[in-house]
């Protein structure tokens, strides 16, 4: 079943961009009109994050958010056989040119990004750095076989380097340790598992953080810079190299929170392409009171 599953999503892959977003387009429209995956979750957080929006506001808000995640599973699934040609002209590459000054240092680099935009693209960014760095993403492995396989594929058609995240600080010290440069994306926005240690305000809401990039930063001595990833339309969006600005309020990880405010500043701009449907702050404003 497995294999005819996949079979079937390869198949899919290959048909036309209008197709698949004329698709899109009816799917976010039948879960938005149904309220069938996560609504309560959306309208909750929206309300938490902007609480100076009225609620038609916010509306419409998850309106867009539900159009651009029914637009990103179809172009996940494009990502399976599309050739690069066709997918270089969807993604605009801005001051990646500053990594080569790091890579005549002999710097790595961690690379901060959020669930922002489709991060499936995210992975292209391999054609804006220069030849040099060892590119390594990490990521969380799926307990579900079929996703897993299908995301692998799409993960390892780039050539970076996929960690998972249980074994990426070993991983990352023994390349530095060999004498290699690395630069490392760290999707950094989710709730921490286990017991919430570091805390901040995000979105002036008490938020726990984790805080692994900047620990394994600075075991590797790495700069560290942040991707703002700009819709620029369906399909097509603009990845901005800036280098963290370092929250100096912020003593334990400055470059964790600074890159949080950095987020938030790409969120508030176009709220709709984040990950809404995460339950970022369910159990965790009351705890987190007693810290921020």
């Amino acid at each position: 079943m497995e294999r005819l599953i996949y079979c079937t999503c390869m198949a899919l892959s290959r048909l036309p961009w209008w197709f698949l977003y004329g698709f899109s387009s009816f799917l976010a429209w039948v879960v938005y009109t149904l309220k069938c995956y996560r609504y309560k979750v959306v309208m909750e957080n929206l309300g938490l994050a902007f609480p100076e929006k009225s609620e038609s506001e916010r509306r419409k808000i998850a309106r867009k958010f539900y159009r651009h995640l029914a637009d990103s599973i179809v172009e996940s699934l494009k990502l399976l056989t599309v050739s690069d040609k066709s997918l270089r002209r969807k993604v605009e590459f801005v001051g990646w040119e500053q990594l080569e000054k790091l890579k005549r240092e002999h710097q790595s680099v961690v690379l901060y990004l959020g669930h922002y935009g489709n991060w499936e693209l995210v992975p292209t960014i391999v054609w804006a750095i220069p030849e040099g760095f060892v590119n390594a993403q990490i990521y969380k492995p799926m307990h579900n076989s079929l996703g897993s396989s299908v995301l692998e594929r799409v993960r390892n058609r780039f050539g970076s380097l996929n960690l998972p995240q249980h074994s990426a600080f070993r991983a990352l010290l023994k390349l530095h340790h060999e004498g290699k440069i690395s630069i490392t994306g760290f999707i950094a926005d989710q709730r921490p598992n286990g017991k919430f240690q570091n805390w901040t305000r995000w979105f002036n809401l008490p938020t726990a953080y984790m805080a692994g990039g900047e620990e394994i930063g600075r075991r590797i001595n790495a700069a560290y810079y942040y991707v703002d990833v700009e819709p620029l339309g369906r399909g097509r969006m603009r990845m901005t190299l800036k280098p963290v600005i370092p929250a100096e309020d912020e003593p334990k990880y400055p470059m964790t929170v600074g890159y949080l405010r950095m987020l938030e500043a790409t969120i508030r701009r176009n709220p709709a392409p984040w990950l809404w449907t995460h339950k970022r702050w369910s159990g965790q404003l009351e705890q987190g009171a007693n810290f921020v």
